[in-house]
């Protein structure tokens, strides 16, 4: 593992949050269609909106070798 992913997940934190049923299922199924975690998916939304989201925190952390 690379110094720089490995001080990216020491700096992730956990967020737990509540969302609408529908809401859930629509980003599950979003995941699907792009293969991809749902973490992904959310932080692509949060950095549209604007917040900071660092680049490197949006990838799959399965397919690290």
């Amino acid at each position: 593992m690379k110094q720089a992913e490995a001080r990216s997940d020491a700096d992730d934190e956990h967020l737990q949050i509540q969302v609408p049923g529908v809401t859930k299922r629509d980003l599950g199924q979003r995941a699907l269609d792009a293969r991809e975690p749902i973490r992904m998916i959310v932080l692509r939304a949060l950095q549209a909106y604007g917040v900071n989201v660092p680049a490197e925190a949006i990838s799959d952390r399965r397919k690290r070798s």
